[in-house]
């Protein structure tokens, strides 16, 4: 499983997409915040629950449709967004949190992967390719997880800034 420091980098990465300077540091701190919130399911371990159960660890947690619902429900913590924006930051906070699902989905954790599309179906998926090993320790998981996904999320977000900059100012 990728730790959740790699999962709130993938979350605060996504964020960076939304376009409003204004409010976008919120967004990027939901959105770090919303790409961690599925592991709270691991709460199901001392109480019993089965990792296969939709309950379980990976099951309706680190589902699409749970993530489309707290991208929605985030949105209550910026009281102060137009509702353009408003659905603007819904979409990002929405694949902000999908992105536990899809990290989890590259992992050789746990005998079973997320249930992305609980409570409609609780078969869970794994991508072929799964370069997260979840074996812990600096040369296998941390060291994966840098190069996979704390690298391309800088580039994205230093991509992102590049965009934005203000364009040059030629004087005659």
């Amino acid at each position: 499983m990728a730790s959740p420091w790699t999962h709130a980098i993938a979350g605060a990465a996504v964020g960076a997409l939304y376009p409003d300077p204004v409010h976008r540091r919120r967004v990027v701190a939901l959105a770090a915040i919303c790409a961690t919130v599925p592991d709270l399911d691991l709460i199901g371990w001392p109480l019993g629950i089965s990792p296969s159960s939709l309950l379980g660890h990976r099951g309706l947690a680190h589902s699409i449709p749970v993530a489309i619902l707290l991208g929605i429900a985030a949105t209550a913590f910026l009281p102060r967004l137009a509702k353009g924006r408003r659905i603007v930051a819904a979409g990002v906070l929405m694949l902000a949190t999908a992105t536990h699902g899809l990290l989890d989905a590259l992992t050789t954790y746990a005998p079973t992967g997320p249930a992305f599309w609980a409570p409609f179906s609780n078969a869970r998926y794994r991508f072929v390719w799964q370069p997260l090993t979840g074996t812990g320790g600096l040369h296998t998981d941390f060291g994966r997880e840098i190069l996979y996904v704390w690298v391309p999320a800088l580039l994205l977000v230093l991509a992102l800034a590049w965009w934005r900059r203000p364009a040059p100012v030629i004087r005659p």
